[in-house]
């Protein structure tokens, strides 16, 4: 095995570290290309195919719309017809000025030809008497003989039709429309040989009708007659008839077998506009409505041809025709993947007919329409994309890697060059290292050169004097090192023990808001994991945008050496206050800052209770002083008003006054009363009782009530075996205070809801109703003495109740969302236990 030479190990490190670097690059810049031409062919495939699903749906809904714009015209035409005068020449004149240009095909099935033609918009122009026989009919400018009475359905044109029977049930001005009606074109009648409807030049056409009537007053309670449209089918098929989904746009008649078409359909699922006449609904000659294609349908009939499609029995072809149809009658419109009868994969954009007379009025819906473009065709501008950006990438690929290729011989040829230069001086430092390891400290290196390598000899004989004088110091550093390290530790361990151990949360972050420390009492508050290294402040505290909130203002406001603030947090309907502090650090040079967080909940709670208890103890000796000095005045107003009401028996307008005044003064009392019940001190003891019963038993007196009200009352009243020390009295108050605000909360009715099951040292009781909620602003009001949101009342209802609970040693506590309704929730101690409610609450 060859030595390896130093020469050797430079030139082949040096072109390793060269040459691996650029294979790797080239592998990286294949791989990297790759993904990316997948990338973003998919991208753009899809990309396109959503915009290409967009613009079929953009499509279909203009279309369905200039089809409820048509039906709209031809309501205003029966208008207009209505009011014509009813001869012949007046009709025919009417129907020479409605007309519609038409595009359909002539010819022969060998020399198929093109034609745009005018054609009257309606087949039919007919005036029909009160008593249901014909007075004027027109069939294709035509006076048509004999005249009928279509008030029997077996004398009208399709032998079933009660278009006369309904527009005359309607009121003056009301219009009906009828579905498309017409006699069923099988598969034998339109073909007529032919191998496909597009080939069918000479084969039969779907010939049909949509009426349009409208009854026709003498006097608003005399009914002249009934005037009658009756729309060519063939109008309405112009919409879809020549829609193409290809660059083309439109054609005189579509492919059905490309799946490139479009069809419409009416509210029921019916088929009214299709290449495929057999596909439209339609009648048999006795006039009944030819079954739809079905699973089940007879070969027969398929065979023929006797087979309508409706999308509400077309699951079986593919899912998605019920899904769009259902779609349409809720008014959405949408895209989907469908497969036709003929077996073409297709995407089919569908949108609704908006219109709600007639036969249409309960669903509000004429139909659909839906235009499909095959799979194929559908991707094929996403497809054609992917190829171009395929065929750039290659060619990105392939010089991206003639350039590699190329640098890597140049790096080649230039490490060889600079090996060969190198290694001739490094044999002379090798034997001169060799030199001192034999132990001759006092031989120098030659140097022949001032380059790098002749500074590094120089600075290898320096080395050599130096030794000996840094043995020695290093020594006696080794010694202060261990002093130093000791010393280092026990500060270390001390910081470290108070840092963990105080309930102040610290957390220090430099100015980039990196965080630099935290300590475990910070972690814990915050209920987070310790951040990672670098750890950016706005990540760690995501979840606490109020905290964080705060902290920003505490850097902008730098005019303070030192910042402070209390910051409420409101987390799973709990009011938690934190005291944060902000204080400059500067080490290092780099600026930085340290912030402490405490919980101080318990201690503004306490402080919020202590203020609410002394506000209450002056409010209630203020109410009983009120109450006992209006009290004495009122009781001689009322004996003095009874006095002057004997006294007018003579005079019954004066008695009426009196009597208002006293009604007057009673009120007054009861208000009188409410201040002394709210300012009075419960003089009666606490006994061991069942707060089920309670409940059950105020249950029993509110529930006729709530079926006043139209309120469902809800209880959910577990039987608890724990007693609870109680007045009755005092909580069967409380708890109708609650039930009648909640009744008052839903004056249209709703769910009254109450709940009592036992928890964790006590039993809690919930009261939820399903009414207007509270205002999120007014829930730290209601439980405040004469504060009322119903415009009447005197306000201390829930200050009572909130004083019930309270004497009872419970807590009450409200949710509320507005619009959707209001839960009390009300906690108490079991009788013999400490009265700690959960923290929390008013």
């Amino acid at each position: 095995m060859p030595r390896l030479t130093l020469r050797r190990k430079f030139l082949a490190a040096f072109l390793g570290l060269s040459l691996v670097p650029l294979g790797l690059l080239a592998f990286y810049a294949a791989t990297t290309l790759t993904s990316l031409a997948d990338y973003l062919r998919i991208n753009a495939t899809v990309a396109l195919d959503r915009q290409a699903a967009a613009a079929l749906e953009t499509r279909a809904e203009q279309v369905a719309r200039q089809v409820a714009d048509f039906l709209c015209q031809v309501e205003g035409d029966l208008r207009d017809f209505s009011m014509l005068s009813r001869d012949y020449k007046s009709y025919h004149t009417f129907s020479n000025n409605h007309q519609r240009e038409i595009w359909y095909r002539t010819g022969s099935n060998q020399h198929p030809l093109e034609r745009r033609e005018l054609f009257p918009l309606y087949l039919e122009l007919t005036f029909i008497g009160a008593d249901g026989r014909e007075r004027l009919r027109l069939v294709d400018g035509v006076k048509a003989a004999p005249l009928r009475d279509v008030g029997r359905p077996e004398e009208t044109t399709y032998l079933r039709e009660d278009y006369f029977s309904k527009a005359r049930a309607l009121p003056p001005g009301g219009i009906h429309v009828t579905h498309v009606t017409g006699w069923h074109v099988d598969r034998h009648q339109q073909l007529q040989g032919a191998e496909s409807p597009e080939s069918a030049i000479e084969g039969g056409t779907y010939i049909g009708v949509v009426r349009f009537a409208m009854p026709v007053y003498e006097t608003p309670s005399r009914l002249l007659g009934i005037a009658v449209l009756s729309l060519d089918h063939r109008h309405l098929m112009e919409f879809t008839q020549h829609i193409l989904t290809t660059e083309e746009r439109w054609t005189v008649f579509p492919s059905y077998a490309s799946g490139n078409y479009a069809f419409m359909f009416d509210d029921q699922g019916w088929m009214i506009a299709h290449p495929k006449y057999w596909d439209i609904r339609g009648l048999d000659r006795n006039g009944v409505l030819v079954a739809p294609y079905r699973a089940d349908s007879s070969p027969a009939d398929i065979e023929r041809g006797r087979i309508p499609f409706n999308l509400d029995a077309a699951g079986f072809i593919h899912p998605n025709y019920p899904v769009v149809a259902a779609a349409v009658r809720a008014g959405r419109s949408g895209v989907v993947d469908v497969t036709n009868v003929g077996g073409s994969d297709k995407i089919m954009a569908y949108a609704p007919i908006l219109y709600r007379n007639g036969d249409y009025a309960e669903s509000g819906i004429f139909g659909g329409v839906t235009i499909g473009a095959q799979v194929a065709q559908f991707h094929k501008p996403a497809q054609q994309a992917a190829e171009v950006i395929r065929q750039d990438l290659r060619r990105f690929a392939v010089q991206a890697l003639l350039m590699i290729l190329a640098t890597g011989l140049l790096v080649m040829a230039g490490a060889w060059a600079l090996a060969r230069s190198m290694s001739k001086p490094l044999l002379s430092l090798i034997e001169g290292t060799k030199a001192m390891a034999r132990g001759s400290l006092s031989d120098e290196v030659p140097i022949h050169s001032h380059d790098e390598v002749g500074e590094l000899a120089g600075s290898f004989n320096r080395m050599v004097r130096e030794l000996n004088d840094r043995s020695d110091r290093l020594m006696r550093t080794l010694d202060d090192l261990q002093r130093s390290r000791q010393e280092i530790l026990r500060e270390r361990n001390f910081k470290e023990t108070v840092f963990e151990h105080i309930e102040t949360g610290i957390l220090t972050f430099d100015a980039a808001e990196h965080i630099t420390s935290i300590n475990g009492p910070a972690v814990r508050l915050l209920g987070t994991l310790f951040p990672d290294e670098g750890s950016d402040l706005t990540g760690y505290l995501g979840l606490w945008p109020e905290l964080l909130e705060a902290v920003h203002e505490g850097r902008a406001d730098r005019g303070k050496s030192a910042w402070s603030r209390y910051v409420p947090v409101h987390r799973d309907s709990r009011v938690t206050t934190y005291r944060l502090a902000l204080l400059p650090l500067t080490t290092g040079g780099e600026e930085g800052w340290i912030l402490t967080i405490e919980d101080l909940t318990e201690r503004v709670n306490m402080r919020e209770r202590m203020a609410r208890m002394e506000r209450m103890v002056s409010l209630g000796r203020l109410s009983a002083g009120i109450a006992h000095e209006v009290r004495n005045p009122l009781t001689g107003i009322s004996l003095l008003l009874d006095e002057l009401h004997d006294r007018l028996l003579s005079q019954p307008g004066d008695q009426e006054l009196i009597r208002r005044a006293l009604k007057e003064i009673e009120r007054l009392e009861a208000l009188v009363n409410e201040l002394l019940h709210f300012a009075s001190i419960p003089q009666e003891p606490l006994v061991p009782g069942h707060l089920a019963e309670v409940v059950e038993e105020t249950l029993f007196l509110f529930r006729k009530q709530c079926q006043l009200a139209g309120v469902e009352l809800v209880a959910a009243v577990a039987a608890l075996s724990s007693p609870v020390a109680m007045n009755a009295g005092k909580l069967k108050q409380a708890l109708l205070n609650l039930l009648t605000n909640a009744l008052d909360a839903m004056p249209q009715g709703g769910t009254l809801t109450v709940t009592v099951a036992a928890t964790e040292g006590g039993i809690v009781m919930t009261v939820r109703d399903t009414g207007e909620g509270i205002p999120a602003e007014r829930l730290s009001l209601i439980f405040e003495p004469f504060f009322t949101t119903k415009g009447e009342g005197t306000g201390l209802g829930l200050s009572i109740t909130h004083n019930i609970i309270s004497d009872h040693g419970g807590r009450i506590e409200v949710e509320s969302v507005l619009g959707s309704g209001t839960i009390f929730t009300l906690w108490f101690p079991v009788a013999g236990t400490a009265q700690n409610a959960p923290t929390g609450g008013p």
